[in-house]
């Protein structure tokens, strides 16, 4: 997506067939540059969710960053993070999000069934039991699938149940124990939220509350212990329960109309990939004549998802056998070539510069992102570094992150980053707009009160619009369209010449 396909450019009367040009022309452009296995996912996953380009794309690299979680670290400077991504998709209420995941999530599904029947995965560690009997893992051995719209911390993060001893040989035969119930979080594999909206994110509750810090808590880098998720549980004495997730986050929602202030203020969508689109009326209308033609016909999906199944899980393997080869050091796992400093420092700068000539809110906000947006793009490159590796005879040359690899994830990126700008950019001069319409509308009302008047309260209409449109200096049309807005207000009626006359409707309170 260039600067000519933001949409904040795009004005009342916008020429959909324009919109159209340039949406296809970037979106050939964006996946052209991809991987090929990615381009190849991606394609097919659009086929399913009509228009939903970006969004399937990023979900391939959601899967694969989180089946290399455990294989790959990467350096950055004094710290160290993993590579996982995690993605919510803001956009338009039945315009596919839901639909794409039906593609996406039997597709992490196989992954992962693919790597558990293995064995093949790095050994549960194990930490000292809190009590005797009670082991919990530190790094959960299984990968699965998360959803869940139950909020509450036991269904979370876990808790304790008191159970019977029923040991045949056990001195406390008979006797209760605090017996530990893992929360759904708990594990590696997605935490997926189809109506993320409900997460706490957006409305809020006291465990909802608690659902942010949880999110943000999951979100911190896997190497140390800040990852862990721990509360101190009242009902038991204080007892301490750690849950240890170690998911990717696969989240989508509408726009919520509070969504600038959960940007500016909340850390949790900062910290994530975000793309937001408010779909334009006429690309919902080709979404719905694209499903029309598909009713009433049958077509094989089983087929794509197993392919991309077996083509992630093949990844999975060359990664791991990349990892056992340098030693089982996951730092050593990538390599990394002097350009891809370069190239990184350039897609910040390019970053920098598009937001500066933004309004000040708008650049505030979205400079809140900037941070976290570089680090993504890190993990991204290197990502494509791993996606690229069977398609390169030479193995000296895998896993080798260069210049090429940052400019196929800033594809993506900027992508998302320049939705997140037109978004602001769109609902700032929405509310200018609604505070000017609110303006006018005082303005009408402060005219209507010093015109001359009949008997039964009525002013001539095209006196009045003609004040207003004078004192407010806007145009006719802008004028005559607001008092369409309003027109409720007012009660008209037919005089002589068949000249309108309006009179301003009082309610009871007033």
């Amino acid at each position: 997506m260039n600067e000519e396909m933001r949409t904040s450019q795009m004005y009342e009367g916008e020429d959909e067939e324009k919109y159209m040009e340039i949406y296809e022309e970037n979106t050939q452009a964006f996946a052209g540059t991809l991987p090929r296995i990615v381009q190849e996912f991606q394609k097919d996953a659009v086929n399913v969710a009509h228009y939903n380009e970006i969004p399937a794309a990023v979900s391939y690299f959601v899967i694969l960053g989180q089946i290399c979680k455990d294989y790959i670290k990467i350096p950055n400077g004094f710290s160290i993070e993993d590579s996982r991504i995690h993605f919510c998709q803001i956009q338009t209420s039945g315009t596919g999000k839901s639909t794409l995941y039906n593609f996406v999530g039997p597709v992490a599904k196989s992954v992962f069934k693919k790597i558990n029947d293995t064995n093949s995965h790095p050994l549960a560690e194990l930490i000292p039991p809190e009590f005797e009997g009670d082991f919990v893992p530190k790094k959960p051995k299984d990968f699965n699938v998360f959803s869940t719209t139950l909020y509450t911390d036991a269904a979370l993060i876990g808790h304790y149940k008191e159970e019977l001893d029923r040991g045949e040989d056990s001195e406390t035969k008979g006797e209760f124990r605090q017996k530990r119930v893992a929360g759904e979080l708990e594990g590696s594999g997605l935490a997926h939220w189809d109506e993320f909206e409900y997460s706490g994110i957006f409305k809020q509750s006291q465990h909802k509350e608690n659902s942010i810090v949880y999110l943000n808590t999951l979100m911190n880098s896997l190497a140390g212990e800040s990852w862990i998720i721990s509360k101190a549980l009242t009902s038991f004495g204080g007892m301490i329960m750690e849950c240890f997730c170690e998911r990717s986050v696969l989240a989508m929602t509408y726009p919520p109309t509070n969504l600038n202030d959960v940007m500016a203020e909340k850390g949790v969508l900062q910290r994530m990939l975000l793309y937001v689109w408010d779909v334009p009326e006429f690309i919902q209308h080709k979404m719905r004549l694209e499903q029309i033609e598909k009713a009433g016909t049958v077509e094989e999906v089983n087929s794509p998802i197993d392919k991309y199944a077996q083509a992630i899980f093949t990844l999975y393997e060359l990664t791991r056998d990349r990892f056992n080869e340098v030693g089982g050091d996951p730092l050593k796992t990538m390599k990394y070539t002097p350009d891809f400093n370069q190239v990184l420092r350039l897609e910040y700068e390019s970053m920098r510069m598009y937001i500066q000539s933004y309004p000040s809110h708008v650049a505030k906000i979205a400079g809140n992102f900037t941070t976290r947006l570089m680090k993504i793009l890190y993990k991204m490159s290197v990502l494509c570094s791993v996606a690229s590796a069977p398609s390169i005879k030479d193995k000296n040359q895998r896993f080798v992150v260069t210049g090429h690899n940052v400019r196929q994830a800033s594809t993506i990126v900027r992508q998302c980053y320049r939705s997140l700008v037109d978004w602001l950019t769109d609902s700032l001069r929405a509310k200018r707009k609604s505070i000017a319409e609110n303006s006018l509308e005082s303005l009408f009302m402060d005219v209507y009160s010093k015109m001359k008047k009949d008997d039964e309260g009525f002013v001539n209409k095209t006196t009045l619009l003609t004040e207003v449109r004078t004192k407010a200096k806007k145009s006719r049309a802008q004028v005559y369209r607001h008092f369409d807005v309003i027109r409720h207000k007012f009660e008209e009626q037919k005089g002589a010449s068949n000249r309108t006359y309006v009179k301003l409707i009082r309610s009871d309170e007033e």
